[in-house]
């Protein structure tokens, strides 16, 4: 278990100051009893503050469902998850295929096994998941039962903690591709540790598709995504010259404090692009470089993933509050603008995430 996890005590039930209770919105569990969300670790910390409620704009932000609130539970913490009174406890999603694969079993009602080591195997969790994180997207299937709704715009880039070794800071796709499937052994003259988050993980899957990694190779460690302190076992230090992939909206929330910091000792982010930096400022002051995120490469839109039928107004299974919390309202999941600190736009640019390159939702079959 990841040693920056901690269990939130309270919940909000019915208690109207608990709102904004929180003054960091990154909480293990979730504190309202709404639509559950689950999956992506990229997503996690800037969903749990819509769904928790935060001030991070200077106003007030919460997203809803009707009367309720949605319960985002983290991609790592407890083995086991029960996410609606009196369900099943089944393994915690981690990352966003888990969580779109958890969202699919609680609509096919196929069984599940998550991705979590030690997680219980082939559980019905019929109706437990209605909203899944997906730091990626997915092939677009015309009449597909999945909709995946853009959530904002991120990039992917890798950390590393070769110190003031110069060559760790730019490292080019060709070389990454090199160095993960263990063809390439040094970076500046000294051995590379190359990490690559857990199955499961979408950043793993972006990373390895965008730098054209074919077989991960035997020298390759295994760690928990956009933590730069521990490896997946939540215990063993991340190592010295080691690089793994990092999401730079996870990089800037991590540095100005919005969101959990699991940043290792010197660790520091890089770019495969010479010349062009993920993030710029420091500090409080970290932005998104937002030429770096155009990239066409390396930038990369992020989802929320829901059942289209229970968003679309006339079909059997429409869901009014559950449309209402993943629509582009202003405080709500989709929204996109960033003008005024009441909006939820604005709370994702504090997370480091910019618009995304459309807003058109689409469709996509269930995962297997």
């Amino acid at each position: 278990m990841n040693k920056k996890k901690i269990i939130a005590a309270a919940a909000a039930f019915g208690v109207a100051a608990s709102l904004f209770a929180v003054a960091s919105p990154a909480n293990a569990e979730p504190v309202s009893n709404g639509p559950v969300v689950v999956g992506s670790d990229t997503l996690q910390d800037v969903m749990n503050a819509l769904a928790n409620g935060t001030t991070t704009t200077g106003s007030a932000v919460r997203s809803s469902a009707g009367s309720a609130f949605a319960a985002s539970f983290d991609a790592t913490g407890s083995v086991t998850v029960q996410t609606k009174s009196g369900g099943p406890r089944f393994g915690r999603p981690n990352g966003s295929g888990d969580g779109v694969r958890a969202l699919s079993r609680s609509i096919d009602g196929q069984p599940y096994t998550s991705a979590t080591p030690g997680s219980p195997t082939n559980v019905t969790i019929t109706g437990q998941v209605d909203i899944a994180r997906s730091s990626s997207g997915a092939t677009v299937v015309a009449n597909g039962p999945l909709l995946y709704i853009p959530f904002g715009r991120d990039a992917l880039s890798y950390a590393h903690s070769g110190g003031a070794n110069a060559a760790f800071d730019n490292i080019d796709q060709a070389t990454l591709k090199g160095i993960f499937e263990c063809t390439i052994t040094q970076v500046g003259g000294v051995t590379v540790v190359p990490v690559i988050p857990q199955s499961g993980s979408g950043t793993r899957a972006d990373f390895i598709s965008k730098a054209g990694i074919g077989t991960l190779g035997a020298c390759v460690r295994v760690g928990q995504e956009h933590d730069t302190e521990f490896l997946a076992d939540g215990t063993t230090p991340f190592p010295a010259n080691a690089i793994t992939p990092m999401s730079a909206a996870q990089w800037v929330a991590q540095n100005t404090g919005a969101g959990i910091d699991r940043r290792g000792a010197g660790v520091k982010i890089g770019s495969p692009i010479a010349g062009t930096p993920a993030v710029t400022g420091t500090g409080a002051s970290m932005v998104p470089n937002a030429a770096f995120y155009a990239n066409s490469t390396w930038g990369r839109d992020t989802y929320i993933v829901v059942e289209n039928a229970r968003v679309t107004s006339g079909d059997p299974k429409y869901d009014a509050n559950l449309a209402r919390l993943v629509s582009n309202a202003a405080n709500q999941f989709a929204n996109t603008a960033s003008v005024l600190p009441t909006q939820a736009g604005s709370v994702k640019k504090k997370f480091g995430f910019l618009a995304p390159s459309t807003t058109t939702p689409f469709r996509a079959a269930l995962r297997a």
